[in-house]
């Protein structure tokens, strides 16, 4: 099928467009930018910088890609971004590239309206990012993680995979996997039961994050301390060494 593109677009003539890619009106596709097959391109939308879309995305309008980040020590250096299959970006996302590394974007993921994901952010797979939350540079943020809307995420800082964090909270540290974070200060308040029944975790497996959970947030013990009876008492199944590898290469500290 070939591809559907408004007589108003600008494309470069460098760009590499895939087959059946739609692009709506007025959008703008400048040098360095590589499309894959079946992505469709709202109207308004502008794509920069040395930006790879992968295949099957759907992008709406005034959605803009490619931009320098807003870095004081940026000097001008060649900025990249690549963003895998199957992604929504809804109205008004930005997503600004990486100098030293790119920034880098999964697959199946859904960001919903006004979405800031900043320079050298790294977002795994199946991730939903809801209104108006900004990503600061250098986040991580795992696979399944939920960020409701209305949220900043500090610099530097990581959300757990399967986690899932309430609308309007401020995300100064590190949100282990698998856990339900609200509250001003931020806390964890549990595990995300609901979010691990909904993807079919066996019911051993949560039983077993339960009681991890239970020694590292609600005992009297500090981080290291906990730890080191979870290592001691807990069977190390896969979910476990997880959580434990997480909270050990923490920079900036959990949230507890």
């Amino acid at each position: 099928m070939p591809n559907l593109i408004h007589k108003s677009a600008i494309i470069d003539k460098s760009a590499i467009i895939g087959n059946n890619v739609t692009i709506g009106a007025y959008s703008i596709i400048e040098k360095g930018v590589e499309i894959k097959d079946g992505t469709e391109i709202g109207p308004f939308v502008r794509i920069t910088g040395n930006t790879k879309i992968g295949s099957k995305c759907k992008i709406y309008e005034n959605v803009s890609i490619g931009n320098p980040p807003q870095d004081v020590k940026f000097k001008g250096e060649p900025i990249y971004i690549e963003i895998g299959d199957n992604n929504i970006l809804r109205e008004c996302v930005t997503i600004h590239g990486g100098a030293e590394a790119p920034t880098i974007i999964g697959d199946n993921n859904f960001l919903m309206c006004y979405v800031h994901i900043a320079h050298n952010c790294k977002l795994g797979n199946n991730i939903i990012i809801a209104n108006a939350t900004q990503i600061s540079g250098v986040v991580e943020i795992e696979d399944y993680a939920f960020v409701s809307g209305l949220c900043p995420v500090h610099q530097f800082t990581r959300i757990g995979g399967h986690s899932m964090i309430a609308g309007g909270y401020r995300v100064p540290k590190d949100v282990i996997p698998y856990s339900l974070a609200a509250s001003d200060p931020l806390k964890i308040h549990g595990l995300n039961i609901v979010g691990l029944k909904r993807r079919n975790f066996p019911p051993k497996t949560i039983k077993t994050l339960k009681q991890a959970f239970q020694i590292l947030l609600f005992s009297d013990l500090n981080t290291s301390q906990a730890l080191a009876k979870m290592k001691k008492e807990l069977p190390l199944i896969p979910e476990v060494k997880h959580l434990l590898t997480f909270i050990e290469t923490s920079k900036r500290g959990i949230v507890k």
